[in-house]
């Protein structure tokens, strides 16, 4: 999460150019310390540039084919890979450039698709508007693949705080909600050979200026609903890849607390009423109380804790 000085320095930025004098002077603080503070906020993910004769800037671009250039200021060498339309899923067509040799952290980005999908092969709508993505991962982390979901939703949910000042939420396994309607997904798959992960792709659709069809708008929604104004679609895909850059070496150099603490700060699952439903077709209800080391979700049913793997999560009070 952002610091107390990041988070009002983003603040300001949020509202048009600024000199470094005015932030100081507004802060109370050096023109050396905004200029740490700013340095701070790009290595954080956050594209910000120095324009001369206006001060400094947050880069708010929609173009997702500019993405890359955003990238450059956060430090993170990301190639992206841009389709306007894509006729198969992001997932898909990653697999296939991975397979061409295309190196760790090549992301594919549609502008829309016409055969996305979520988990369990479940269709994913995904029209002209969203951020829908793919990032290859040629791994170093060799842990349970729904950690990295979890790393995934907690990127996005930090993005949008600091980004939109939106209260994002994550919810197990792969959700990222504001209140109760959902505004992104997670998918993890990947290949394997012997009893090694050769590549992973994980895939991410944000619903961001989209439309939201009329039958799941109770349980759906867009962040450009959600903040009244279109949001700009590469700079939250920038700042979502640097977050994701920093989780993803936690769980490489073998700290997934890091990412268990994360998520349960900014979760809306647990100390919930669930009831989950797994993959064998069991029903659990229960209480969500935690996470445990592997990211499994702890739910408490008379007074036993029952550790969910995989399964889906339906919250019963808010």
């Amino acid at each position: 999460m952002l610091s107390r000085s990041e988070a009002l320095v983003l603040s300001i930025l949020r509202r048009g150019p600024v000199s470094g004098e005015s932030l100081a002077a507004e802060l109370g603080v050096t023109r050396a310390y905004v200029h740490k503070v700013v340095d701070e906020l790009r290595r954080w993910g956050v594209p910000v540039a120095a324009v001369p004769g206006s001060g400094y800037r947050m880069l708010l671009e929609d173009d997702l084919s500019r993405t890359g250039e955003l990238l450059t200021l956060t430090g993170v060498g990301a190639p992206v890979v841009y389709f306007e339309r894509c006729s198969r899923s992001s997932q898909d067509i990653a697999r296939d450039i991975a397979a061409s040799g295309a190196t760790s952290w090549t992301t594919v980005v549609c502008e829309e698709m016409a055969s996305g999908r979520g988990r369990m092969g479940r269709a994913w709508y995904a029209p002209k508007g969203g951020l829908w993505f793919t990032t290859i991962l040629r791994p170093g982390f060799t842990g349970p693949l729904h950690l990295l979901s979890l790393a995934a939703g907690v990127s996005v949910a930090e993005t949008l705080r600091a980004l939109l000042d939106i209260d994002a939420r994550v919810k197990w396994p792969n959700d990222v909600l504001v209140g109760e309607r959902k505004v992104c997904g997670v998918l993890v798959e990947g290949e394997a050979e012997a009893d090694r992960v050769r590549v992973l792709y994980l895939g991410v659709g944000v619903n961001a200026n989209n439309e939201i069809p009329e039958e799941v708008r109770g349980t759906a929604a867009s962040l450009r609903e959600l903040a009244g104004a279109s949001v700009p679609r590469a700079t939250l895909l920038a700042v979502v890849l640097s977050r994701l850059r920093t989780y993803y070496g936690h769980l490489s150099s073998g700290k997934p607390e890091r990412v268990i603490e994360s998520w349960t700060k900014l979760s809306g699952t647990i100390g919930r009423m669930v009831r989950v439903v797994t993959r064998d077709g069991r029903e659990i209800v229960g209480r969500a109380v935690a996470l445990d080391r592997l990211g499994r979700l702890t739910v408490e049913v008379s007074g036993v804790r029952h550790h969910i793997e995989a399964g889906d999560v339906h919250h019963l009070e808010h």
